[in-house]
């Protein structure tokens, strides 16, 4: 049969077997616990990932406001302008 070994009788239960199922319980339990670790971790890095791309379409945003919009006058240049104009007073 060549590389491939076929097992019909089942492995006898030995001290070492038994052990193995001794502490199912806290087994479980430290199970549960790093069920519970990953699902944090999970949850943290979405939340990561989420805040990044909100962060990054506000940046993007800003940029292409400031690329769109014309250069707007300083105040001084607006007051300036306002006091040559003959209806203006100060």
């Amino acid at each position: 049969m060549g590389r491939n070994e076929i097992r019909l009788r089942r492995q006898s239960m030995s001290a070492g077997r038994i052990a193995q199922h001794r502490n199912y319980g806290d087994l479980m339990a430290r199970h549960e616990k790093e069920l519970r670790i990953k699902r944090v971790v999970r949850l943290f890095m979405y939340f990561l990932i989420i805040a990044f791309a909100i962060i990054l379409y506000f940046i993007v945003r800003r940029v292409e406001t400031k690329q769109s919009s014309p250069a707007r006058p300083s105040s001084e240049a607006v007051s300036r302008s306002l006091s040559d104009h003959p209806g203006f007073e100060s």
